[in-house]
């Protein structure tokens, strides 16, 4: 069964606009009238389409309704489009700005953009303040620090969906601020360390999202700009992400060596956090591959590494790294040593570790424990416990394990229980109004 993922801007922007699916077809034809001189042809069924993601790059004629309807830019209403047609459309942008938000006032200074939260609110992020030209000094560098925090922030509780593009398009701004303003040796290398977590968190955000290429293309980035900065503990974070990566699409050798490359280059100055999330990825690496006693080995130091963790607080990007992410950790690699009994018994227990403002690792949690269920046989406590995961789908935005969910789903219709009965219809309900 495809899966497809819903098109939340062009939802919050009907609801902005109170336009339903019939008010908003009539409307794209109206304008495409206007424009091509023929009236359309869409209907609701076009519109409901566009909203679930069954159709991701709508005829160009139905694109220009819309971007005159909502006078927006092609790149605006949440499809993803291709280079082709968006060189189509470029001829027919409109330039409005109703989703990132600049006024001619404050445009040197502070720039603001809106993402659509799983809740169908709109989330604003205020950039830290670049000058365009003049001097940049440490002080800007600390405001964009904060200004990353923020976005993790915003992950931790409705996932990064949609801060991949927020975090490039930040890094475009500083490097055009670097290009027009001065700055010294010193500001120079750590303009180059945000920019290197940026686009490792964007990196992140588009592998949580399931987009791999974009990924892959922001991790190689970010470890460029890291080099330039010189920083290893940087470079360790990227690869950490790069593992996981490697790991989720089944490279195991790959798996392995970026962990220990990583382990390596900060051997002797490494947060402990840091050093429990590497040894949990080499542990992944190991069980995929079938080398247990090795994989038992990584676990254990990743368990040792957490009980030197101090008071300090964490960098905002390794806050989710605690005893429910190692035992996260531990019944991933379990699953894959084919021991699904153990594997729900260390996922139970990093749920109930888990903090609560980390909503999207508790959704993930919630679906992995079912899938541990499901393959150990417990039918009925891998029911709750998606029912669990499905009570959190509205207000997180994770795809990657929101198809894990769907997958769950589609195994346990093939049980004839009340109860999956019960799950899979509330599923299909859920999931289509989200």
């Amino acid at each position: 069964m495809a899966t497809f993922r819903p098109n939340y801007v062009l939802k919050a922007l009907m609801k902005q606009t109170e336009l339903s699916a019939e008010d908003l077809a009539k409307a794209v034809n109206a304008a495409g009238e206007k424009r091509f001189g023929r009236p359309g042809s869409a209907t609701g069924r076009h519109v409901r389409r566009w909203l679930s993601g069954e159709t991701t790059q709508p005829h160009t004629h139905y694109l220009v309704g819309l971007m005159d309807v909502f006078k927006l830019a092609s790149g605006q209403l949440g499809f993803t489009l291709s280079d082709k047609r968006s060189q189509q459309l470029a001829g027919f942008d409109s330039g409005s700005t109703l989703l990132v938000e600049t006024t001619v006032e404050e445009d040197h200074v502070l720039r603001r953009s809106f993402m659509i939260a799983a809740t169908g609110n709109l989330l604003s992020f205020a950039f830290a303040p670049l000058p365009t030209s003049g001097r940049i000094g440490a002080s800007d560098v600390e405001r964009i620090r904060e200004s990353i925090d923020q976005l993790h922030a915003v992950d931790d509780l409705y996932g990064g969906e949609q801060l991949a593009g927020i975090a490039e398009s930040f890094v475009k701004q500083i490097e055009d601020a670097m290009g027009n303003c001065l700055y010294g040796p010193r500001v120079e290398k750590s303009l180059y360390q945000v920019i290197g977590q940026l686009r490792a968190s964007a990196g992140w955000f588009a592998f949580d999202s399931g987009d791999q290429d974009r990924a892959g293309k922001n991790f190689d980035s970010g470890l460029r700009a890291a080099l330039l900065a010189d920083d290893k503990q940087l470079q360790a974070r990227i690869w950490a992400y790069m593992s996981r990566q490697s790991w989720a699409l089944g490279r195991v050798t790959e798996t392995i060596t970026i962990a220990r490359l990583a382990l390596d280059a900060t051997r002797n100055a490494r947060d402990h956090r840091l050093s429990a999330l590497l040894h949990g990825r080499l542990a992944l690496g190991y069980a995929a591959s079938g080398q247990g006693a090795q994989c038992g080995t990584a676990l254990a130091r990743a368990e040792t590494a957490l009980d030197r963790i101090g008071t300090a607080p964490a960098d905002a990007w390794l806050a989710f790294v605690g005893p429910g992410e190692v035992m996260a950790a531990a019944a991933m690699s379990y699953m894959d040593l084919k021991q699904p009994d153990r594997a729900a018994h260390q996922e139970e227990q990093a749920m109930k570790l888990l903090d609560p403002g980390f909503r999207r690792n508790k959704f993930a949690t919630a679906v992995h424990l079912s899938e541990c269920y499901l393959a150990d046989g417990q039918v009925e406590q891998a029911v709750s416990m998606a029912g669990e995961a499905l009570d959190l789908y509205p207000s997180v935005n994770c795809p990657r394990w929101a198809v894990h969910l769907g997958q769950v789903k589609e195994k346990m219709a093939e049980v004839d229980l009340p109860d999956v009965a019960a799950f899979v219809e509330r599923y299909d309900t859920v999931t289509a109004a989200s």
